[in-house]
C-alpha cells in the first residue's frame, strides 16, 4: 500500500541530537521551538520548528497507529539505500507507543531497542549523534509525524539540500503514481477519522470536536503528571485514615451483633409459635433454620398460620396429657394439623413420645 503525499503545506526535515547513553530514552525533539545548525527551517515564517505538549499528543497518537516500529539505522542509509545500491542494516527499533513527553524536555524514546552492534558502537562512543527524519506544517513549524531516525556522526548532515529530497522520494512525496489531491484529501479524512476513533460517517463538526479533547487532554497532562508526583511524595495523615485490621474488627463485630439480634428475634418467635399451636415441635428445628436464613419470612409464615387451642392446650396446661402409642390413635384435631403443616403423621407421633 502507498504513503499518501502528505498536505501541500508540509514538508521533510532532519535535525540531531547527541545521545546520552545506549540504556538511556533518546530525546527525539526538544521542548519548545528549534532549528537545525544551518539555519533551517527557511520556509517557516517564525523560522523555527515547533515542539509542545499538544503537538506531542498527536504525534504519539500517529505513531501508536503505526503496524511497524520505526528503524535507527546507520547514516541515513534508509534514504540512500535505493541511490548508492547498499544494504540499510538497522542499528536499532523504537515502538511507537513507547514514546513519551516530558514537559520542559521534549519527546522522547522511552525504550530503543538496540541491536548488539549498534548498543556497541554508541557505548564506545564511535556513534553520538541521533537524527530523526519529520514532516512539519510549514505554516506553524509544528512537527507532525516522525518517519525515521539515524545515527551518525555528521550534524552538518542536516544542512545538505539531498536530505528532504531523499526522504520526500522515501516517502513518497513526490510519486508520480500517487493520488490527485482530491484522492488524498478524502483518503486522510477517512485516516484521520481511524485516528481518532470515530464512526466512519463522522462529520466535520465530529473531528474538530474530537480535536479539540484530543488538544484539551493533551493540555492537561502536564498539570496530572505534577499532581501524580506530588501525591507520590505526600503521606497519608492519621486522623483521616483508619488502619485496615480496625475496620476488619469492627465489621466482624457487627456481623457478630447482627447474628445475636437474630438469634433472640427468631427465639421469640419459635417459642411463641409453639405455645399457641402455630408449630408443631416437629417444625421447631425447621422454623429456626428458617428464622435464621429470613427473619421476615419465619414472621410472616406465623402470621398467616392460625393457632390451634387444642395443641396449645395440650403445651400450656400443667397436666399429664396421654400420649398416643399408635398413628391410629391420633384424634381428628392432630391429623387435620399434621395436613396443614404438611407433616407426616408418623412424625408427629414419634415428636409426642420424645
Amino acid at each position: 500500500m502507498k504513503t499518501n503525499a502528505p498536505h501541500p503545506t508540509t514538508a521533510f526535515a532532519a535535525c540531531t541530537f547527541e545521545i546520552q547513553a545506549a540504556n538511556d530514552a533518546l530525546q527525539l525533539f526538544p521542548a519548545g521551538p528549534f532549528k537545525a545548525r544551518d539555519g533551517r527551517p527557511h520556509d517557516v515564517a517564525s523560522g523555527h520548528w515547533v515542539m509542545d505538549a499538544s503537538i506531542a499528543a498527536q504525534v504519539m497518537a500517529r505513531a501508536a497507529a503505526r503496524k511497524t516500529h520505526f528503524v535507527i539505522d546507520y547514516e541515513h542509509q534508509t534514504l540512500n539505500s535505493e541511490k548508492n545500491g547498499k544494504p540499510a542494516p538497522a542499528a536499532g527499533w523504537i515502538k511507537g507507543v513507547e514514546l513519551e513527553w516530558r514537559e520542559g524536555h521534549g519527546l522522547f524514546a522511552t525504550e530503543p531497542d538496540w541491536t548488539s552492534r549498534g548498543s556497541d558502537y554508541i557505548k564506545s562512543r564511535e556513534y553520538r549523534y541521533l537524527s530523526p527524519v519529520f514532516t512539519y506544517d510549514t505554516r506553524t513549524g509544528a512537527v507532525l509525524e516522525l518517519l525515521h531516525v539515524a545515527l551518525t556522526n555528521y550534524p552538518a548532515l542536516d544542512g545538505m539540500d539531498s536530505l528532504p529530497a531523499l526522504a520526500a522520494a522515501r516517502f513518497q512525496l513526490a510519486d508520480p503514481a500517487a493520488p490527485s489531491a482530491e484522492e488524498n484529501q478524502s483518503v486522510n479524512r477517512e485516516q484521520l477519522i481511524a485516528l481518532l476513533g470515530l464512526a466512519s460517517d463522522a462529520t466535520d463538526e465530529d473531528i474538530q470536536t474530537a480535536l479539540t479533547t484530543v488538544k484539551g487532554n493533551a493540555d492537561k497532562l502536564p498539570a496530572i503528571q505534577e499532581q501524580l508526583a506530588a501525591a507520590k511524595t505526600q503521606s497519608a495523615d492519621p486522623a483521616k485514615f483508619v488502619p485496615i485490621g480496625v475496620v476488619e474488627d469492627l465489621k466482624k463485630d457487627i456481623v457478630a451483633l447482627k447474628s445475636d439480634q437474630v438469634g433472640r428475634a427468631v427465639d421469640e418467635l419459635v417459642q411463641a409459635g409453639l405455645s399457641d399451636g402455630r408449630l408443631l415441635p416437629a417444625q421447631e428445628k425447621w422454623a429456626r433454620e428458617l428464622g435464621k436464613d429470613n427473619v421476615a419470612a419465619l414472621k410472616t409464615y406465623l402470621e398467616t398460620t392460625p393457632a390451634i387451642a387444642a395443641l396449645k392446650g395440650q403445651q400450656t396446661q400443667d397436666r399429664k396429657v396421654e400420649v398416643p402409642t399408635t398413628v391410629e390413635q391420633l384424634d381428628a384435631v392432630a391429623l387435620a394439623v399434621c395436613k396443614a403443616m404438611g407433616v407426616e403423621p408418623a412424625d408427629y407421633l414419634a415428636t409426642l413420645k420424645a
